[in-house]
Protein backbone atom coordinates (compact mmCIF):
# COMPACT_ATOMS: atom_id res chain seq x y z
CA UNK A 1 0.00 0.00 0.00
CA UNK A 2 1.30 3.53 -1.15
CA UNK A 3 1.86 5.57 2.21
CA UNK A 4 -0.37 8.96 2.66
CA UNK A 5 -0.13 11.89 4.99
CA UNK A 6 -1.66 11.21 8.58
CA UNK A 7 -4.95 13.53 8.80
CA UNK A 8 -4.33 16.34 10.86
CA UNK A 9 -6.79 17.42 13.29
CA UNK A 10 -8.11 21.01 13.33
CA UNK A 11 -5.89 22.63 16.51
CA UNK A 12 -7.67 23.35 20.03
CA UNK A 13 -7.70 26.89 21.19
CA UNK A 14 -8.99 28.47 24.63
CA UNK A 15 -11.70 27.20 25.67
CA UNK A 16 -12.10 24.20 24.02
CA UNK A 17 -12.36 20.98 26.37
CA UNK A 18 -9.59 17.99 26.65
CA UNK A 19 -10.74 15.26 24.88
CA UNK A 20 -11.10 12.15 26.62
CA UNK A 21 -8.09 9.96 26.87
CA UNK A 22 -9.00 6.21 25.36
CA UNK A 23 -7.61 3.71 27.67
CA UNK A 24 -4.07 1.87 26.27
CA UNK A 25 -4.00 4.46 23.26
CA UNK A 26 -0.92 6.66 23.26
CA UNK A 27 -1.69 10.25 22.19
CA UNK A 28 0.51 12.48 20.75
CA UNK A 29 -0.35 16.82 21.38
CA UNK A 30 1.54 18.60 18.50
CA UNK A 31 1.46 21.55 16.77
CA UNK A 32 1.44 21.10 12.99
CA UNK A 33 3.80 23.30 11.97
CA UNK A 34 6.76 23.20 14.97
CA UNK A 35 9.30 20.80 13.55
CA UNK A 36 9.89 19.49 17.14
CA UNK A 37 6.48 18.44 17.29
CA UNK A 38 7.27 17.09 14.12
CA UNK A 39 10.22 14.62 14.84
CA UNK A 40 7.87 12.93 17.07
CA UNK A 41 5.32 12.50 14.52
CA UNK A 42 8.07 10.77 12.39
CA UNK A 43 9.08 9.06 15.22
CA UNK A 44 5.83 7.10 16.00
CA UNK A 45 5.18 6.77 12.01
CA UNK A 46 8.72 4.78 11.90
CA UNK A 47 7.53 2.37 14.69
CA UNK A 48 4.94 1.93 13.34
CA UNK A 49 2.87 3.26 16.59
CA UNK A 50 -1.00 3.56 16.47
CA UNK A 51 -1.44 6.84 17.88
CA UNK A 52 -3.58 9.85 18.47
CA UNK A 53 -2.81 13.20 17.62
CA UNK A 54 -4.30 15.97 19.05
CA UNK A 55 -3.15 19.40 17.75
CA UNK A 56 -2.62 22.17 20.01
CA UNK A 57 -2.81 26.39 19.03
CA UNK A 58 0.48 27.65 20.12
CA UNK A 59 -0.90 30.99 20.00
CA UNK A 60 -4.19 30.29 21.79
CA UNK A 61 -3.35 27.26 23.88
CA UNK A 62 -6.13 25.96 25.58
CA UNK A 63 -5.79 26.26 29.58
CA UNK A 64 -5.90 22.63 30.26
CA UNK A 65 -2.94 22.24 28.33
CA UNK A 66 -0.70 23.46 30.88
CA UNK A 67 -1.59 20.80 33.46
CA UNK A 68 0.33 18.37 31.09
CA UNK A 69 3.12 20.60 30.32
CA UNK A 70 3.72 23.25 32.01
CA UNK A 71 5.79 24.95 29.58
CA UNK A 72 3.29 24.87 26.80
CA UNK A 73 5.50 23.89 24.39
CA UNK A 74 4.90 20.85 21.79
CA UNK A 75 5.32 18.12 21.46
CA UNK A 76 4.03 16.12 24.64
CA UNK A 77 3.35 12.11 24.72
CA UNK A 78 1.09 10.68 26.89
CA UNK A 79 0.53 7.28 27.42
CA UNK A 80 -1.74 5.59 30.46
CA UNK A 81 -0.52 8.41 32.42
CA UNK A 82 2.88 8.23 31.36
CA UNK A 83 4.19 12.16 29.92
CA UNK A 84 7.29 12.70 28.28
CA UNK A 85 7.83 16.20 26.59
CA UNK A 86 10.63 17.80 24.43
CA UNK A 87 10.74 16.59 20.99
CA UNK A 88 14.29 14.32 21.55
CA UNK A 89 13.24 12.73 24.69
CA UNK A 90 9.59 12.30 23.38
CA UNK A 91 11.97 10.28 20.09
CA UNK A 92 14.00 7.94 22.51
CA UNK A 93 11.28 7.61 24.72
CA UNK A 94 9.22 6.18 21.98
CA UNK A 95 11.82 4.18 20.42
CA UNK A 96 12.45 2.20 23.89
CA UNK A 97 9.15 2.27 24.66
CA UNK A 98 8.43 -0.23 21.22
CA UNK A 99 11.14 -2.02 20.82
CA UNK A 100 9.63 -4.94 18.40
CA UNK A 101 9.36 -2.06 16.04
CA UNK A 102 13.22 -1.90 15.09
CA UNK A 103 15.40 0.09 16.84
CA UNK A 104 16.62 3.78 15.57
CA UNK A 105 19.66 3.77 17.34
CA UNK A 106 22.84 2.46 16.24
CA UNK A 107 23.81 -0.45 18.32
CA UNK A 108 27.50 0.28 18.35
CA UNK A 109 28.22 2.47 21.46
CA UNK A 110 30.28 4.39 19.35
CA UNK A 111 28.77 4.84 16.10
CA UNK A 112 25.49 5.74 18.79
CA UNK A 113 28.06 8.50 20.44
CA UNK A 114 28.97 9.73 16.88
CA UNK A 115 25.11 10.23 15.90
CA UNK A 116 24.45 12.07 19.47
CA UNK A 117 27.20 14.24 19.25
CA UNK A 118 26.10 14.96 15.07
CA UNK A 119 22.74 15.72 16.86
CA UNK A 120 24.10 18.17 19.74
CA UNK A 121 26.15 20.13 16.45
CA UNK A 122 22.62 20.62 14.38
CA UNK A 123 20.89 21.64 17.71
CA UNK A 124 23.40 24.54 18.62
CA UNK A 125 25.00 25.31 15.66
CA UNK A 126 22.51 24.23 12.43
CA UNK A 127 18.84 24.81 13.71
CA UNK A 128 19.64 28.45 15.24
CA UNK A 129 20.37 30.63 12.04
CA UNK A 130 17.63 29.01 10.31
CA UNK A 131 15.06 29.78 13.03
CA UNK A 132 16.77 33.63 13.01
CA UNK A 133 16.63 33.46 9.07
CA UNK A 134 12.46 32.25 9.04
CA UNK A 135 10.48 32.28 11.95
CA UNK A 136 12.11 35.18 13.83
CA UNK A 137 13.67 37.20 10.80
CA UNK A 138 15.26 40.76 12.38
CA UNK A 139 14.20 44.15 11.60
CA UNK A 140 17.11 45.43 10.89
CA UNK A 141 19.42 41.98 10.69
CA UNK A 142 23.51 42.97 11.18
CA UNK A 143 24.16 39.04 10.55
CA UNK A 144 23.00 37.37 6.85
CA UNK A 145 21.22 34.72 8.55
CA UNK A 146 20.61 32.17 5.97
CA UNK A 147 24.44 33.12 4.64
CA UNK A 148 25.34 31.43 8.22
CA UNK A 149 23.11 28.60 7.79
CA UNK A 150 24.20 27.98 4.32
CA UNK A 151 27.71 27.50 5.52
CA UNK A 152 26.60 25.41 8.82
CA UNK A 153 25.13 22.74 6.19
CA UNK A 154 28.78 21.95 4.65
CA UNK A 155 29.26 20.02 8.06
CA UNK A 156 26.54 18.10 7.21
CA UNK A 157 27.30 17.89 3.51
CA UNK A 158 30.74 16.36 4.50
CA UNK A 159 29.62 14.14 7.29
CA UNK A 160 27.55 12.36 4.95
CA UNK A 161 30.11 11.79 2.44
CA UNK A 162 32.31 10.21 4.81
CA UNK A 163 30.06 8.23 6.25
CA UNK A 164 29.40 7.31 2.84
CA UNK A 165 25.74 5.62 3.43
CA UNK A 166 22.50 6.91 1.91
CA UNK A 167 21.38 8.13 5.36
CA UNK A 168 23.03 9.22 8.14
CA UNK A 169 21.63 5.90 10.20
CA UNK A 170 22.96 3.49 7.44
CA UNK A 171 21.23 2.07 4.68
CA UNK A 172 17.68 3.28 6.17
CA UNK A 173 16.67 6.30 8.57
CA UNK A 174 17.24 6.54 12.10
CA UNK A 175 16.86 8.35 14.92
CA UNK A 176 19.59 10.65 13.58
CA UNK A 177 17.34 11.71 10.35
CA UNK A 178 14.22 12.12 11.74
CA UNK A 179 15.49 14.26 14.00
CA UNK A 180 16.83 16.77 11.42
CA UNK A 181 14.74 15.71 8.71
CA UNK A 182 11.74 18.75 9.88
CA UNK A 183 14.47 21.91 8.51
CA UNK A 184 15.06 19.82 5.82
CA UNK A 185 11.06 19.38 4.49
CA UNK A 186 11.19 23.37 5.48
CA UNK A 187 13.59 24.15 3.03
CA UNK A 188 10.69 25.25 0.58
CA UNK A 189 10.47 28.43 2.46
CA UNK A 190 13.53 29.70 1.01
CA UNK A 191 13.82 31.47 -2.32
CA UNK A 192 15.91 31.76 -4.85
CA UNK A 193 19.38 33.14 -2.50
CA UNK A 194 19.42 29.46 -0.94
CA UNK A 195 21.63 27.46 -3.25
CA UNK A 196 20.52 24.29 -3.18
CA UNK A 197 22.70 23.01 -5.95
CA UNK A 198 25.88 24.02 -3.12
CA UNK A 199 24.65 20.54 -1.51
CA UNK A 200 24.46 17.75 -4.43
CA UNK A 201 24.94 14.71 -1.26
CA UNK A 202 21.71 16.25 0.83
CA UNK A 203 20.23 17.01 -2.25
CA UNK A 204 20.60 12.97 -3.21
CA UNK A 205 19.68 12.56 0.57
CA UNK A 206 16.68 14.40 0.69
CA UNK A 207 15.23 13.11 -2.55
CA UNK A 208 15.68 9.44 -0.95
CA UNK A 209 14.21 10.76 2.76
CA UNK A 210 11.14 12.16 0.82
CA UNK A 211 10.17 8.29 -0.16
CA UNK A 212 10.67 7.30 3.27
CA UNK A 213 7.22 6.12 4.48
CA UNK A 214 7.19 7.60 7.96
CA UNK A 215 8.40 10.83 6.04
CA UNK A 216 5.38 10.66 3.88
CA UNK A 217 3.06 10.02 6.80
CA UNK A 218 4.72 12.76 8.71
CA UNK A 219 4.81 15.36 5.83
CA UNK A 220 3.29 18.80 5.24
CA UNK A 221 2.51 20.09 1.69
CA UNK A 222 5.28 22.78 0.55
CA UNK A 223 2.63 25.21 -0.24
CA UNK A 224 1.22 25.04 3.14
CA UNK A 225 4.54 26.13 4.13
CA UNK A 226 4.91 28.79 2.18
CA UNK A 227 2.01 30.48 3.01
CA UNK A 228 1.89 29.59 6.43
CA UNK A 229 5.63 31.29 6.91
CA UNK A 230 4.63 34.12 4.63
CA UNK A 231 1.92 34.71 7.50
CA UNK A 232 4.13 34.77 10.07
CA UNK A 233 6.45 37.53 8.58
CA UNK A 234 3.07 39.58 8.09
CA UNK A 235 2.17 38.36 12.04
CA UNK A 236 -0.94 36.29 11.10
CA UNK A 237 -0.52 32.82 11.47
CA UNK A 238 -2.94 30.68 10.42
CA UNK A 239 -3.60 27.04 12.33
CA UNK A 240 -5.73 25.26 10.14
CA UNK A 241 -5.57 24.60 6.23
Amino acid sequence: MTPSPKPNPKHIVQGEPLPPLKKGVPRLYSYRFCPFAHRARLVLAAKNVDYELVNISLTKKPEWYFSKNPFGTTPCFEHDEKIVRDSTLVCEYVNDAYPDHGNLWPSDPYRKAQDKMLLDYFGSKISPPFFKATYHPPESPTEDYLAIYQKELYVLEDELKKRGTAFFFGNRPGLVDYIMWPWFERWTVFGEEFKRDNYPTLMGYCARMKEDPAVIEASTPDEIYQDQFKRLLEKNPQDDY
